[in-house]
């Protein structure tokens, strides 16, 4: 009993690293993708933002 215990242990620890071998690099570029598309909107409001401000020349 305490083999298979042993066993199902290993197992258990291997399928857990490789989920997170997976996970966290995934993690981490959805993240960095989410972040850079807030900024590049935030940049895009700013532009209009500015370009609202502005008198038209005519």
């Amino acid at each position: 009993m305490g083999e298979s215990g042993a066993l199902f242990f290993v197992l258990m620890a291997g399928l857990a690293g490789s989920m997170a071998l997976v996970y966290v690099p995934l993690r981490i570029f959805l993240t960095a993708t989410a972040r850079s598309r807030r900024l590049r909107l935030l940049q895009r409001i700013r532009r209009l933002r500015d370009e609202l401000a502005q008198p038209l020349d005519s």
